[in-house]
């Protein structure tokens, strides 16, 4: 096996300029803005900012690449003169999962990397692909705001019903039925493996239509990221799944819904007597680890009303029409991305979302510790009617 070579360290733009490559921009960049956050009960004026939003994005562009290879379970992709990530990863704060893993090492103070000597090198050749490939692709949250909406854009591209889209081959069925949901029934589809490379000859690569960094480098300058997340193709995605699972929005008096989640990690821990108060309220409990996802895109279509505990399942709130409001329930961390799914929301036009937040049960020493973002943690009943109520007086 060859010995790991140490490349430039560069992002996809500046390589895709360098070279020359062709590059088209399909979604340009802008602003989106909105409310003040809502927040049961309020916390201290200091511990969590309640500015309006504000969401910068950036332009959502198409190049094509020559001679590249793409890695299971990454999305970066490596030239045989460079390493390249995507253009929102800032190396001074962003620890990509890559480096965190041991897979790449960074050298020449992040102005260079290389791979490590027993990473994966099965090598597969492709003539022509498109990459999607992403070390997060398992996560529901991740893949549909920032995976698969870079799928939909690709389809704006002329010719693109016939190139294979390259993802990773252990996606759950619901991420494939969400595949051909955008893209196509079709759409040629080439799953790659953890353990494997493929080299394409002609590679379509789409920038970033959303990000929210894996982790942060201890001791960043930034403690906390709510995530980028670009309305155009998020929108379009949402449209694109709702066709296909024949949803549409409801606008008023749909059901009102309470998310279960079967998770071992930020559990509510009086979520029992919480489900006691929204059912007697005439909430309808759904479980959408159950469901198929045309089941789910179907039933958020029609809500009126979401509550539900932070995770994966929360993402369906994109599918949420305009006037349903999303109640979260939150653990209270000085540190954390709170605000990530009031982004979500308002890129994908969806209704707005408000928070519910609760002590942990068994607080770390370290407030700062990333691990207290899963620990278990507790709600008031009270302060959940007061957001359902709050959410009612929206529209909901």
């Amino acid at each position: 096996m060859a010995e790991p070579q140490v490349l430039p360290y560069v992002t996809e733009g500046d390589y895709a300029r360098a070279a020359g490559a062709p590059r088209q921009v399909l979604w340009p960049s802008g602003t989106l803005e909105g409310p003040p956050p809502l927040m049961f009960p309020r916390p201290p004026a200091d511990f969590y900012d309640d500015e309006p939003l504000r969401l910068d994005f950036p332009a959502v562009t198409h190049a094509v690449l020559r001679d590249i290879v793409v890695r299971g379970r990454s999305n970066m992709l490596t030239a045989a003169d460079a390493i390249l990530r995507h253009d929102l990863v800032d190396p001074e704060t962003d620890l990509p999962a890559e480096a965190f893993y041991g897979r790449l090492r960074p050298a020449a103070g992040d102005a260079a990397a290389e791979w490590e000597p027993f990473d994966p090198f099965n090598v597969d050749y492709l003539p022509e692909a498109a990459a999607f490939t992403d070390p997060a692709s398992f996560n529901y949250a991740h893949w549909m705001t920032e995976t698969l909406p870079r799928i939909a854009a690709f389809m704006q591209v002329r010719g693109a019903a016939h190139v294979p889209l390259v993802v990773d081959g252990d996606l759950h069925p619901n991420m494939l039925r969400s595949i051909a949901m955008a893209a196509g029934p079709q759409a040629p589809v080439y799953r790659l493996a953890p353990n494997r490379l493929v080299r394409v000859g002609r590679l379509h690569s789409i920038s970033p239509t959303g990000y929210a960094p894996f982790k942060l480098r201890p001791g960043a300058t930034r403690r906390a990221t709510h995530g980028v997340f670009a309305p155009g193709p998020l929108r379009d995605t949402v449209q694109r799944l709702r066709r296909a699972a024949g949803a549409e929005p409801s606008a008023a008096g749909g059901p009102r819904l309470l998310v279960r989640r079967s998770a071992d990690l930020r559990r509510i821990v009086n979520q029992a007597d919480i489900d006691d108060a929204l059912l007697a309220r005439g909430f309808e409990v759904i479980d959408p680890g159950a469901m198929s996802l045309d089941e789910q895109v179907r039933a958020y279509s029609a809500a009126s009303m979401v509550v539900g505990g932070t995770g994966a399942a929360i993402t369906n709130l994109i599918f949420a029409p305009p006037r349903c409001p999303t109640i979260v329930m939150m653990p209270k961390l000085p540190v954390t991305a709170h605000w990530y799914w009031r982004r979500i929301a308002a890129a994908a036009g969806a209704g707005p979302v408000l928070h519910v937040i609760g002590d942990l049960t068994e607080p770390l020493l370290d407030p700062l510790d990333p691990q207290a973002a899963h620990r278990d943690f507790r709600i008031t009943v009270e302060d959940v009617l007061d957001a359902v109520a709050a959410g009612e007086a929206l529209g909901g």
